[in-house]
């Protein structure tokens, strides 16, 4: 079985935590692919890839395509910053059009994680309030969620567009994954049936 996990993150931390956490619990052999890590171009909209379902922009992700198109499942990982994917994420998204029109991806099976970390200070409807303290109210906690859960749609809706399988997300707030340790071992679990 043919795994690969992508992280959107520009850091090492709380995604790349749940990623693993994920790609471990498949037990299968997995590659992590940081995209931080590598060279990846904007899409120029050329239009190149609209007939030969390749892309001309010679980077990184000629590499990851291959990669792509060999995998059985794939894990998308992104924090979130404004509701969305980071722009690593985004560009990768974007620059997969290739894959999209050639359908290589298709009925692949995938997963998706996100986190988004509030802290004081950062976040205007937490000013005042500790994080920590603020999760515990209702209202606040839901309004955490709901913009990681904006970032897990986002990550969907792209998923969906390729026609890929969707297995299942987990989400977690506050910049701490492994309060969900136990869903993301799940979710690992899953996707190997």
């Amino acid at each position: 079985m043919n795994i690969i996990g992508i992280s959107g993150s520009p850091r090492d931390k709380n995604t790349a935590h749940m990623l693993k956490t994920v790609l471990d619990a498949t037990g299968q052999e997995y590659e992590l692919i940081t995209l931080k890590d590598k060279d990846i171009k904007l899409c120029n909209a050329c239009g190149g890839c609209y007939k030969s379902y390749q892309c001309v922009v010679k980077d990184d992700m000629q590499e990851i395509y291959g990669k792509l198109s060999k995998a059985d499942i794939i894990v998308l990982g992104s924090p979130t910053y404004f509701d969305n994917v980071t722009a690593l994420m985004k560009v990768f998204i974007d620059r997969c059009l290739p894959l999209y029109l050639s359908e290589k991806l298709k009925d692949k099976k995938v997963a998706l994680v996100s986190v988004g970390n509030f802290k004081k200070g950062e976040v205007n409807f937490l000013d005042g309030y500790n994080p920590d303290e603020a999760i515990k109210d209702p209202d606040l906690k839901e309004e955490m969620e709901n913009t990681v859960k904006r970032c897990i749609d986002n990550m969907n809706n792209f998923c969906r567009s390729m026609k890929l399988k969707m297995v299942g997300s987990v989400f977690a707030i506050n910049g701490d994954p492994s309060l969900v340790n136990s869903e993301l071992v799940k979710l690992g679990q899953k996707l190997i049936l």
